[in-house]
């Protein structure tokens, strides 16, 4: 028999330390495979003849605004490094050649300044690593703070004994929390053994109280290993502290009970409140008194952005200013988005709205039972929550008679724009952020930089008309002002998108991100849809049905752009015109339910395929794998609920299994859940891994995830070619690709939880 401990390069779990003999530690130095391996913050790279070049229109005003740089940089205590490098620039200045710590608190082993001029000339340094070992060092060209000029390298190079971390993690896996009596339950076992292996189950006191054998899978592409299952489903009663083991290994304890989510769905909502803009976070109303904070951004009345972008563009602003406070913070940042928040209050609503059109469904979060100040008040807590949001995204939504300059047509992807003097009444703001990126710690209060908003967009003007109208119908009967002020902004925001249907997104300035889409036919058709169901309007219905997204649901392919996120909305109107009663014959509702049963089969059959019986077959893992996870199991559950075929709800909480614990790395993506959960997510104010003074994350915060398709962070950039699909996770607050997490991945983890917790498993 044989049984391996899967070494995994970038988990941090078991830790052993060692060097190696001098050598080269840079990984594609020379720029043969362009940017492979490097990472860039704040300007354009280009890479010509092996020579790398930032183009710097904004420099910014740290030095670290505008960085080429380079992760996995080992170094052992005593040790001699040496590096080298050809440099220019097209005219004399200086940039900042450093080697630091990865992430807080940026210790810096090395640094000096690097005089250039418009000649290629070498450079060649030594220092010694005097403080202690560091596995997790980079080197870094700061170019920020200086002159505009353009920058090049070549021929870079560190050499020395690289000291290296091997993290081990134990090949015996299972969810860490527990399962619902009647789900599926499966462990799994990584070994390359393909006979049968000899399981034992302890409970709660370590008496072994039963035995089998593994049954082999084979290899799981999606983490390259072989995989053993241990099937657990004939247990049905509830049960405490259960354990697994294989000979000498056993496997953090898991329980069976039908109350697993009951807490998990409220810590996952209260993520919402605690990264509320505009407003104190009460002691009284969350997790730990640590959690709680002074409002930030108290009063967000801000203007357009009125300088150079990083790309040489110059924004001359507008001569108004608006008040966009309050909303919730996108992710780690204080960026707030428009289009990230439609989605995202979108679920929540949509979870309101199931319990009120599904007989067997009891409508979630009635007044008073979620801890947030609106409690109380006579109104459903899922929906005050909501609205917090929605007012901030009806704040966005442009006055009558204002102009504001703009790119029209395709130019989301060119550097260089056109831009155009625009008639920008009811059209909405793309997103509100701060100018240049912050640093971590930093809790909201404590932001100084100058905000903006960026510039209006198609997107974010249909989003505000399908939210707006989902808003109206849902408070017709509860605030009728309210109401009436949603089906306003999202009436006017619909005629706006129409006469501009053509303004994308753009990133012009540094302290956010993009969000483009340069596809709109489906907010078109989302927005029309949700207009439709709430006035009946025919032009809306006439819409709605010469869509070529008409009914439009994700195929289940192995494509990760197939399933729904803020640049895919089309199947959220399908769900829509599914569950809301509506004027389109009975026969297209049908159709409707017909294409999300298929979807979810579609889902539920790939649970066979996958190492981790998870219904996600994918070619890659993306950004936000996870949540595309707790996405499926939405369609999942809506699958179950006009089917009754309980497979799919199992399926649902596969997903579920595999984020809590059940995966290659054994870890719960879920901060607070499971003996061994993520602790480390990418957020300025739940940084204690940063500074003791800052908290740990808040419990039910979902983690994006293993994401083997963007390596652009300083820590990932070092992880391309080391890792695959579900091993391509680290849990570091700087691996903002992987350990990120956002409204709209938090918002399917409240739905599915909340789902999962309403018995249909139980019994």
């Amino acid at each position: 028999m044989k049984i391996n401990t899967i070494i995994l390069p970038l988990l941090l779990l078991g830790v052993t330390s060692q060097s190696h003999a001098s050598q080269e530690m840079l990984t594609n130095g020379n720029f043969e495979k362009e940017l492979a391996h490097w990472w860039v913050a704040g300007t354009s790279v280009s890479v010509n003849n092996a020579e790398a070049c930032a183009t710097i229109s904004s420099a910014g005003s740290n030095p670290w605004d505008v960085i080429l740089g380079h992760a996995n940089i080992g170094l052992a205590q005593g040790n001699d490094y040496h590096i080298s490098f050809e440099a220019k620039a097209n005219i004399p200045t200086q940039v900042k050649t450093l080697i630091q710590h990865e992430g807080p608190p940026y210790t810096h082993y090395f640094v000096t300044q690097t005089k250039l001029a418009p000649e290629w000339q070498s450079y060649s340094y030594e220092f010694n690593q005097e403080l202690p070992n560091d596995a997790g060092a980079e080197f870094q060209f700061q170019m920020g703070a200086q002159k505009e000029a353009v920058v090049c390298v070549k021929n870079v190079s560190i050499n020395g004994e690289p000291y290296v971390e091997d993290r081990s993690v134990s090949p015996l896996r299972v969810n860490q929390v527990g399962f619902l009596p009647l789900a599926d339950k499966k462990a799994f076992f990584a070994s390359d053994s393909s006979e049968p292996l000899r399981w034992k189950l302890l409970d709660s006191n370590g008496i072994n109280i039963d035995m089998g054998r593994t049954i082999p899978f084979g290899f799981n592409k999606a983490s390259g290993e072989m995989v053993h299952h241990i099937d657990l489903s004939y247990l049905k009663t509830e049960q405490q502290g259960l354990k697994l083991k294989i000979d000498d290994i056993e496997s953090f304890t898991f329980d069976i009970s039908p109350s697993i989510y009951a807490e998990m769905k409220h810590d996952a909502l209260s993520y919402f409140y605690q990264n509320r803009s505009g407003i104190e976070i009460d002691a009284k109303y969350v997790q730990r008194n640590n959690l709680a904070r002074p409002a930030g951004h108290p009063s967000d009345v801000v203007s357009c952005f009125d300088k150079t972008d990083a790309w040489g563009n110059k924004w001359p602003g507008c001569d108004f200013e608006i008040d966009v406070t309050g909303g919730w913070y996108d992710a780690g940042d204080h960026g707030k988005y428009t289009v990230n928040s439609g989605i995202t209050t979108w679920t929540l609503l949509n979870l309101y709205e199931r319990g009120i059109w599904l007989d067997h469904v009891d409508v979630p979060f009635p007044d008073g039972s979620v801890q947030i100040p609106e409690n109380n008040n006579g109104v459903n807590d899922l929906l005050d929550e909501a609205r917090w949001n929605i007012e901030f995204m009806l704040s966005m939504q442009i006055p009558e008679g204002k102009k504001v300059f703009a790119p029209v047509g395709n130019q989301s992807a060119s550097e260089k724009l056109s831009l155009s003097e625009i008639d920008a009444s009811n059209l909405v703001f793309h997103k509100i952020a701060d100018e240049s990126w912050t640093g971590i710690p930093l809790a909201p209060h404590q932001d100084k930089e100058n905000r903006h908003v960026g510039q209006p967009s198609t997107a974010a003007t249909l989003n505000v008309a399908a939210i707006g109208a989902q808003c109206a119908r849902i408070w017709k009967s509860i605030d009728s002002a309210f109401s009436q002020q949603c089906l306003k902004a999202a009436e006017n925001a619909w005629k706006a998108a129409n006469n501009n249907p053509e303004i994308y997104a753009y990133n012009n300035f540094l302290g956010s991100g993009p969000y483009d889409d340069l596809e709109l036919a489906d907010e078109f058709y989302w927005a029309a849809a949700e207009l439709f169901i709430t006035t009946g309007e025919k032009h809306y219905q006439d819409e709605v049905e010469n869509s070529p997204l008409h009914l439009d649901t994700p195929k289940g392919n192995i494509e990760t752009t197939g399933d729904i996120f803020w640049q895919y909305t089309s199947p959220l109107a399908t769900l829509s015109l599914a569950l809301v009663p509506n004027k389109l014959d009975k026969s297209q509702i049908n159709q409707a339910r017909k294409n999300i049963i298929s979807t979810a089969k579609a889902y539920q059959e790939q649970v066979s395929k996958e190492g981790y019986a998870i219904p996600y077959s994918v070619e890659e893992y993306p950004w936000g794998s996870n949540s595309n996870l707790a996405n499926r199991g939405i369609f999942l559950i809506y699958g179950y609920d006009y089917s009754g075929d309980v497979a799919f709800i199992k399926a649902a909480a596969n997903g579920m299994d595999y984020i809590l614990g059940g995966n290659p790395l054994n870890i719960s993506y879920v901060t607070g859940y499971g003996q061994y959960s993520v602790e480390q997510p990418h957020h300025r104010f739940w940084a204690n891994v940063a500074s003791d003074s800052f908290p740990k994350p808040a419990p039910g915060a979902l983690i994006g995830g293993p994401n083997s398709t963007s390596f652009s962070d300083p820590i990932a950039s070092g992880m391309q070619g080391n890792c695959i699909g579900q091993t391509c996770f680290v849990d570091k607050i700087g691996a903002w690709t992987m350990n990120e997490i956002t409204i709209n991945w938090n918002a399917p983890l409240v739905w599915l939880t909340t789902a999962l917790d309403e018995g249909n498993l139980d019994i």
